[in-house]
C-alpha cells in the first residue's frame, strides 16, 4: 500500500514536472523566432508627480533634454537598491558634488502592480529618505514609448520599448532619443556614478 502511494506520487510529480520543462523549451524557440525588433532613438512623455522640482504635470523627456543628455533612473517602489541610487544621488547634490542642474529623472517601472501614490510616497514625498530632488516620471500602464524615428508611438509599452529595465538600472539617453549607457549594479556605486557623469556630460 505505502509504495503504491509512493510510485503514485512520483508518478504525479514527474507529469508536473516533465511539461514544464517541455513548454519552456519551446516557448523560448517561438520567442526567437518572434524576437521583438526595438527602436533606437525613443522618447517617453508622461505624467510626474506634481511638485514644482518635476516641471509640471506631464514632462517629454526629449523636449526636456533640449538636445542634452539624460540620466534615468529606473524604480519600483519596494526595491532597496533604488532606494540606496536614490539617496546617494540625492546627498551627491545636498553636498553640492552635483548640481542641481544635472539632468537626472526618475521613471517608474511598474505601475501594473505598484500605485501611483505608492510611488510619490516613496520618491517624491519630503518626509520619505528616498525623495527625489529632481523629477520623477510616473507612466500609466501599458503606456507606449515614442518611435523618434516614425514620430509615433510604438506597438508596445515603454517598459519592453527599453527593453524591460531590471530595478534598479542607470540609462544614459542622448539628445535624439538614444539609450548610450547602461548600468545595473543592484546597490548605489560612486564609481558608476562618476562613469554616469562622466557620459552625462560628454
Amino acid at each position: 500500500m505505502v509504495n503504491n502511494i509512493r510510485s503514485i506520487a512520483l508518478a504525479v510529480m514527474l507529469l508536473l514536472i516533465l511539461p514544464g520543462c517541455t513548454t519552456s523549451q519551446s516557448m523560448e524557440s517561438d520567442m526567437d523566432d518572434d524576437e521583438i525588433i526595438l527602436p533606437e532613438h525613443l522618447n517617453l512623455v508622461a505624467d510626474t508627480a506634481g511638485r514644482d522640482i518635476d516641471r509640471g504635470q506631464q514632462l517629454d523627456i526629449l523636449a526636456d533634454a533640449d538636445g542634452d543628455n539624460t540620466l534615468i533612473l529606473w524604480v519600483s517602489t519596494g526595491c532597496s537598491g533604488c532606494h540606496d541610487w536614490t539617496e546617494m544621488i540625492a546627498d551627491e547634490m545636498r553636498s553640492g558634488n552635483l548640481s542641481n542642474d544635472t539632468r537626472v529623472l526618475t521613471i517608474h517601472r511598474y505601475p501594473s502592480f505598484e500605485s501611483r501614490a505608492e510611488v510619490i510616497d516613496v520618491y517624491a514625498s519630503e518626509n520619505s529618505s528616498t525623495e527625489s530632488l529632481w523629477p520623477v516620471l510616473i507612466p500609466s500602464d501599458g503606456q507606449s514609448a515614442i518611435d523618434v524615428d516614425k514620430n509615433e508611438p510604438t506597438d508596445y509599452d515603454y517598459s519592453e520599448a527599453f527593453a524591460n529595465p531590471a530595478t534598479p538600472s542607470l540609462y544614459i539617453l542622448n539628445g535624439d532619443g538614444k539609450t548610450i549607457w547602461k548600468n545595473k549594479n543592484y546597490w548605489a556605486n560612486s564609481t558608476v556614478l562618476s562613469d554616469a557623469l562622466d557620459v552625462l556630460e560628454s
